[in-house]
């Protein structure tokens, strides 16, 4: 029984995407994209009497004068991309329909940076957040991979496929056509959904959007009519400024031979630095199996978000967040620090003699359900009952004897110990 439930834990988790800027953000110089001389030299030209190769489009410069006007955050190199991924799409005969999709990565989560527009009715139909992966980076991207089980986000241009009901509701396919950059796409179930974490109350709250495992996830108010609008044959492109793909897409070099100046990297990833997402900080759990190691039944501990703030007087580290809500509320992982100081301080809730920090703190545990054919995890919070004392355990072959563990009494259950694991948990960071 213990083996099947794991197995729900881990279905339940694997088969989706679950998919304010920070300090080196903001002190960031702006990008000029036209600054690089290798980008300038691929930057397609294109005249007023050019026109795609597809009667149903408008010419060239009437898109892009549309693109300039009603999208006027767009910025420059993104559009004459587009413009040049239309012309090569065009003719390799994709038969896409007149509705274009884009995502520009070079902006962080905290901006609306995904646009869709109807090309032949030359329209702005939505501009709205989405979300990145991961692996990709926090606020902003910098790293992209189109490898099995990288969490990451992928680059390049896509075709989307048909909508479905799936586990985040409203779904539609990606078919990444871009080789090397994201023709795993499918291979790795990268999808479009919704995903609470994209909201832009959450976004303003916390900053930042959260995070999926590759997927672009949209405002789930949103998501379902921009699927609705978006699914089956239209050009979808998630843009970068990466001279590898600037360089070695077909669906931006079909008017040139720079592909032939490739150098080669890695075979699927595509990064301007290695990001910092790949050690996970260390929370705590009840080792209640005694064996020093987390196992899917034993709970974590957290506190809500409100009141991580109020207790630490700081921001809400997102990346320690459940990937679920309870109740519509947000909750944080505690680490060995923060746990630790609870307890020797004694920390009130809102100055409220009455509450302590010790009854703001919650064991939570994953469960899992059939709804709609597939297996949803959900949070679920565990009553052990007040605590009564918590006892801090030091390493003595430490030299700073550093706290290793707890030990929790109960006023009615036995006792239990908290210990430290940094172990990759599918249901913890945003």
């Amino acid at each position: 029984m213990k083996e099947k439930l794991l197995l729900f834990l881990l279905i339940g988790v694997t088969m989706t995407c679950w998919a304010l800027p920070t300090a080196q953000f903001l002190q960031r110089k702006e990008i000029n994209y036209t600054d690089n001389p290798t980008i300038n030299e691929i930057l397609f030209d294109f005249s007023t009497e050019q026109v795609i190769p597809d009667a149903t489009l408008p010419p060239f410069n009437e898109i892009k004068e549309m693109l300039e006007t009603q999208a006027f955050t767009l910025n420059r190199a993104v559009i004459n991309k587009l413009l040049t991924s239309l012309q090569c799409t065009a003719k390799s005969n994709l038969n896409q329909n007149t509705i274009l999709t884009v995502i520009d990565y070079s902006l962080p989560s905290s901006e609306k940076r995904i646009w869709v527009f109807d090309l032949k009715q030359k329209k702005l139909l939505f501009h709205t957040y989405v979300s990145h992966g991961i692996k990709s980076g926090a606020a902003v991207t910098d790293y992209f991979s189109n490898t099995n089980d990288s969490k990451a986000s992928s680059i390049g241009v896509y075709k989307t496929g048909e909508a479905y009901y799936g586990r985040e509701g409203q779904t539609v396919r990606l078919d990444g056509l871009d080789k090397g950059f994201n023709d795993n796409a499918m291979r790795r179930y990268i999808v479009m959904h919704g995903g609470w974490y994209v909201d832009e109350n959450f976004i303003k709250k916390y900053g930042r959007a959260g995070r999926s495992w590759g997927c672009p996830a949209l405002p789930p108010t949103l998501a379902k009519p921009i699927i609705n609008t978006i699914k089956e044959n239209s050009l979808f492109v998630i843009y970068y400024p990466n001279d590898t793909w600037f360089l070695k897409s077909k669906f931006l070099n079909c008017n040139s031979a720079s592909s032939s100046q490739y150098t080669g990297q890695k075979k699927g990833e595509i990064n301007q630095q290695v990001t910092q997402e790949n050690e996970r900080e260390a929370i705590l759990f009840a080792d209640l199996n005694g064996n020093n190691r987390r196992e899917e039944n034993e709970p974590i501990i957290v506190v809500t978000a409100d009141n991580y703030v109020r207790l630490f007087h700081t921001k809400v580290p997102v990346e320690r967040m459940l990937r679920r809500q309870i109740n519509q509320t947000e909750y944080i992982a505690l680490n060995n620090g923060e746990f630790s100081q609870l307890v020797t301080t004694n920390n009130k809730i809102l100055n409220d003699e009455n509450i302590n920090s010790m009854d703001a703190v919650y064991f939570v545990i994953p469960e899992v359900a059939m709804e709609r054919g597939y297996y949803h995890t959900h949070m679920k919070i565990i009553s052990l009952g007040k605590v009564k004392e918590v006892k801090l355990n030091s390493n003595a072959s430490q030299k700073k004897q550093e706290i290793s563990s707890y030990t929790v009494y109960f006023e009615t259950k036995s006792a239990i110990h908290l210990r430290s694991t940094n172990h990759f948990i599918r249901w913890l960071g945003l």
